[in-house]
């Protein structure tokens, strides 16, 4: 499983970097995504936390929007031209340490030029970009968490000058990784044995926050057939009983995640657009912390949490 170190500029890409966020902790975990947001804590050492994240990355994805080579400092100079600079410090250190750096376009974004960077992020150029479009943001974050899945864990180049009795104690801890990963094979579960699923059939309820700021009182009635999950979900206080449909859900041990389909329409062109709404949620006994992303046509949406509590009978 790797671990991914997410550097982005909080004025060019805040929004599109918390939706990756999301998408990327949910895939491979929270404990192997890191984002400064969501990972440093209040009286940190900043500089301190994200070397030792960097140490412990196989892949840093640098987000990258249009306003990302422009930002400036309060002096009036680009902040990139600054060597302290956190954006490139960050993606100077993965670079200098082998660890795989993906380049991510965001808001219709080009890779920069060489150029206009300075000397130690010019191999940033030398990069496979990814883009991820709004029109089609998780069929692209989806090609992106495949390109992430061919990054194993541990992996990289060996920085140049590197002795033979530096690398010593890695390659046994190496040892001792796969010694563990062998053992764990020889005493997992005989194959079909999982988790059994959580019970989550029944009503539930949340007070939902919406990415604009709105807050409504939103409904669920959850059905189960086995592993399958169906019935409604409430959106923007759709009456009790009265939500969206809910499709292609799925329940994982103490994992659902379903999607909803609502209709958008806009006056000045008088056209309706669909917006699907994708859940993923953990069930803690009677409560479900959930994460909602919206993937609209027409505007772009922050990811929502928020947690449901079961409805008491």
């Amino acid at each position: 499983m790797p671990r991914v170190f997410i550097s982005y500029r909080r004025e060019d890409s805040a929004a599109y970097a918390g939706r990756l966020f999301d998408i990327i902790s949910t895939e491979f975990g929270s404990e192997n995504t890191f984002m400064d947001v969501d990972d440093i804590k209040g009286g940190d050492n900043f500089v301190a936390v994200i070397d030792r994240s960097l140490d412990v990355s196989d892949a840093l994805l640098a987000v990258i929007g249009s306003h990302w080579i422009s930002v400036t400092e309060q002096g009036g100079g680009r902040r990139l031209d600054n060597p302290h600079d956190f954006v490139r410090a960050e993606i100077a250190k993965a670079l200098e340490r082998g660890i795989r750096v993906i380049p991510v376009l965001v808001g219709g974004a080009t890779l920069p030029h060489p150029d206009d960077l300075p000397a130690n992020l010019q191999p940033l150029c030398q990069r496979q970009a990814v883009e991820i479009r709004d029109t089609n943001f998780h069929a692209d974050a989806k090609g992106l968490t495949d390109v992430l899945h061919g990054t194993l864990h541990g992996t990289g180049f060996v920085p140049q000058g590197a002795k033979l009795k530096q690398l010593l104690p890695a390659l046994l801890i190496g040892l001792v990784a796969i010694a563990s990963v062998l053992w764990l094979l020889v005493q997992r579960p005989k194959a079909g044995a999982s988790a059994p699923a959580a019970n989550v059939a029944g009503e539930w309820e949340a007070t939902v926050k919406y990415d604009w700021g709105d807050t409504y009182h939103d409904w669920f009635d959850f059905q189960v057939d086995g592993q399958e999950l169906s019935g409604t979900a409430g959106f923007l206080g759709t009456r009790k009983g009265h939500g969206l449909a809910i499709w292609d859900g799925k329940i994982a041990g103490d994992r659902i995640s379903f999607v909803t389909k609502s209709v958008t329409s806009i006056s000045s062109d008088d056209k309706t657009y669909e917006d699907k709404h994708y859940y993923k949620g953990t069930v803690k006994g009677d409560a479900i912390d959930f994460t909602m992303m919206t993937d609209s046509g027409i505007q772009t949406h922050s990811p929502i949490h928020f947690t449901a509590n079961r409805v008491k009978q």
